[in-house]
């Protein structure tokens, strides 16, 4: 076996007991760069209101309508 892949898993292994110690990341893998990259889990947050933007251009629309409708 390639002394390289051996090390690369070595070391990914090694970061995996340390991201075992901390909460919200994936696990780490090797891109074609030979880069190790390290994600954060994506956290949903509970909102009622989807955009601030969005609900400005309702009002916007909305606000047309009226004017549209005299």
């Amino acid at each position: 076996m390639d002394t390289r892949t051996e090390i690369e898993k070595s070391l990914i292994n090694k970061i995996n007991e340390i991201l075992n110690e901390f909460e919200g990341f994936e696990q780490p893998y090797k891109n074609y760069n030979g880069d190790i990259i390290i994600r954060k889990k994506l956290i949903k947050r509970k909102t009622n209101d989807t955009s601030i933007l969005t609900n400005i251009f309702k009002e916007m629309i909305k606000n047309d309508v009226k004017k549209n409708r005299v």
